[in-house]
């Protein structure tokens, strides 16, 4: 009996390990399996569903619940054919429809799902996914809701949107080009027709002049011109414009506005001709004048805080230049930016500007109509009484911009605004749009910026420095140090018998170690100490102003701790490990980094060819 069970042990053994591979598999599946049955009754293979629905397994396993009963009534129809078509055709289906939980809520369900029949090709189960895609569904009547408004900003602009390059060909997004010179905008998009092929040849000297002399200078211009639309008749365009060039000071582009003031012109012909009305066109004029001029100041503002931000590497420099530059936007007012924390159910100021900025640094998404609604949040709103919690109570004039990158929020933009009559705060929101869209696009660039810098550096199995970073560090602490008359120790590591370690318990138990080690060597070094992992299973720490005897102390405590070290991998706990390490010090063991490393590797070995487990220091027999 005993050898008919040790017979069959080694296949129950698997078996056991297939159902906990299975397990596993089912529990890490961002759906939920299930097996279903045609009248509607269903049972799961996970616990997921209780996440998802509210009930528990067993209220579906026991009959008293099926899964139709959630379907909202609306969809349950379409689902029925879906089911139907698929029981005439290859069995296999996929739909999508809306159920509602045990709260009441409701949940949009991506289905994926096979009918199994019997030999006579009578159904007899249905096994399949859920998948809950309410997130995706919100995202994309976001998305569209985000499109129409940006749409509606763009028509409601009174000017024409560009975007050229130096050989007078451009990429305009604003469909009112049409009407400003009767070709569609296809015919720029095409290239089968430039900007400068419309302007009048007298006007191409004065125009190119302008913009030689902006490009010499502040890069942003002002020019007037006329051009010919495809009716034959002359149209004057006022354009506002700004030339992009790259880091090597090469023009990448231009970006600007065409405004059509054909009427102004007309009208400046008209005054010239009638004295009579002088005072009342050049009363116009000159408000129309001051106007611009203030446009242009936030336009010209506006670009400098671009530029700043696009010469800033991380969002502490950001946030250092971007009080200033909002504060001369403006002035006289007082507010701050707030950013979503890494947890993302808080949002923390990054930013204070002005003389009374808010006092409530912190407050919760749902505090802010912005956020909840995804729009600019002020006047109107606030007059119809939607006020935010996170304003003092008396603070009625203010404006929440959401900060929006790729459609999705990643921090408010909050201006208060004091006393201010209806028309300047229509001209600030307005303003304080056109600075979201500025800082959310900014913002969202450097904290990937920020993210993309922490994976050169990391190395991504174990979270500590990689090689690379260790030496660029190593040699700036050297040179430090020999500028310090100081000294630098060095600790070389390696796992004994590691090979036998992965070879027992495979490379996820080998991986399992490396990442404990790893965050190890972490708590056990000072916040000035470097730890790396130098490649395969050998580690450096790099001990900036440490004498051998602190270095070689450091390391036997290592040796010591490493030794109570216990890595599990799932439930089970794997072997435990012993070290090998050598110890190095600047300038005594070599003074480059090169040289440092080589002793102290040397000494790594003598450490393991006398036995491991053991530490030894360069330059000793």
């Amino acid at each position: 009996m005993v050898r008919e069970y040790s017979e069959f042990e080694p296949t129950l053994e698997a078996l056991r390990i297939m159902e906990q591979n299975f397990a596993m598999l089912v529990a890490n599946i961002p759906a939920i399996v299930f097996k279903g049955y045609i009248d509607g009754s269903i049972d799961f293979f996970d616990q997921k569903v209780e996440a998802l629905t509210g009930f528990s397994p067993e209220e579906f396993e026991s009959r008293r619940l099926k899964w139709t009963d959630l379907i909202l009534e609306e969809d349950r129809q379409p689902t029925k054919m879906i089911f139907l078509q698929a029981l005439k055709t290859d069995k296999a289906y996929v739909r999508e429809y809306r159920i509602k939980d045990k709260a009441d809520n409701v949940i949009w369900i991506h289905e994926r799902s096979h009918i199994v029949c019997d030999a006579g090709g009578r159904a007899e189960s249905i096994s399949g996914l859920f998948f809950d895609f309410t997130e995706q569904k919100r995202l994309e009547a976001k998305l569209g809701q985000t499109e129409k408004e940006f749409r509606i900003v763009m028509d409601n602009i009174p000017a024409v949107l560009f975007k050229g390059g130096i050989d007078g060909s451009i990429d305009t997004y604003d469909a009112k080009i049409e009407t400003l010179t009767g070709y569609p905008k296809e015919e720029f998009d095409s290239r089968r027709l430039i900007w400068t092929d419309l302007i009048y040849p007298e006007d191409l000297d004065q125009v190119k002049e302008a913009f030689i002399h902006a490009l010499k200078t502040s890069k942003s211009y002002i020019r007037e011109y006329r051009i010919r639309p495809k009716t034959g008749n002359v149209v004057w365009v006022h354009e506002r414009s700004h030339i992009v060039c790259d880091p090597d000071g090469k023009v990448a582009y231009v970006s600007g506005l065409f405004f059509d003031v054909t009427e102004r012109k007309e009208l400046e012909a008209t005054v010239a001709e009638q004295n009579s009305q002088l005072s009342e066109a050049n009363n116009r004029l000159t408000s129309w004048a001051q106007e611009l001029e203030q446009r242009n100041d936030e336009i010209s503002l506006l670009g400098r805080l671009g530029e700043l931000l696009q010469s800033c590497n991380t969002s502490e420099e950001a946030s250092l230049g971007i009080g200033q530059s909002v504060q001369n936007l403006f002035p006289g007012n007082s507010g701050a930016i707030f950013l979503f924390n890494a947890s993302h159910n808080l949002l923390e100021a990054t930013t204070l500007w002005g003389q009374a900025p808010p006092s409530e640094t912190v407050f919760a998404p749902d505090e802010c109509w912005a956020l909840r609604r995804g729009r600019p949040h002020g006047a109107t709103e606030i007059a119809a009484g939607f006020k935010c919690r996170h304003v003092q109570p008396d603070q009625s004039a203010y404006v929440c911009m959401p900060l929006v990158a790729q459609g999705e929020a990643i921090g408010v933009f909050h201006v208060l605004l004091g006393a201010t009559d209806p028309l300047q705060s229509e001209r600030k929101e307005n303003l304080a749009l056109r600075v979201s869209e500025h800082l959310g696009l900014a913002l969202a660039k450097l904290k990937l910026q920020e993210a993309l810098q922490h994976l050169s550096v990391r190395d991504p199995l174990t979270g500590l420095f990689n090689r690379r970073y260790m030496e660029e560090s190593m040699e700036r602490e050297l040179i430090r140090a020999a500028r310090q008359d100081k000294e630098v120790g060095v600790i070389m590591v390696d796992i004994d018998h590691f090979k036998r370690f992965n070879d027992t318990f495979g490379h996820d138990g080998g991986d399992a170690l490396l990442r404990k080690l790893g965050k190890f060597l972490q708590k056990h070094v000072r916040g000035s100490d470097i730890a790396c992992r130098y490649g395969g299973e050998e580690f450096t720490l790099i001990l900036p102003d440490a004498s051998l005897e602190i270095t070689h102390q450091r390391a036997e405590q290592i040796l010591a701790a490493v030794r109570d070290l216990r890595v599990h991998q799932g439930q089970k706990a794997l072997d435990p490990i012993t070290l090998s390490l050598g110890v190095a010090v600047f300038p005594g063991h070599g003074t480059t980094h090169r040289a440092l490393l080589q002793a102290a590797d040397v000494a790594l070995y003598r450490a393991k060819e006398t036995g491991r487990d053991r530490v030894c220091l360069a330059g000793k027999d």
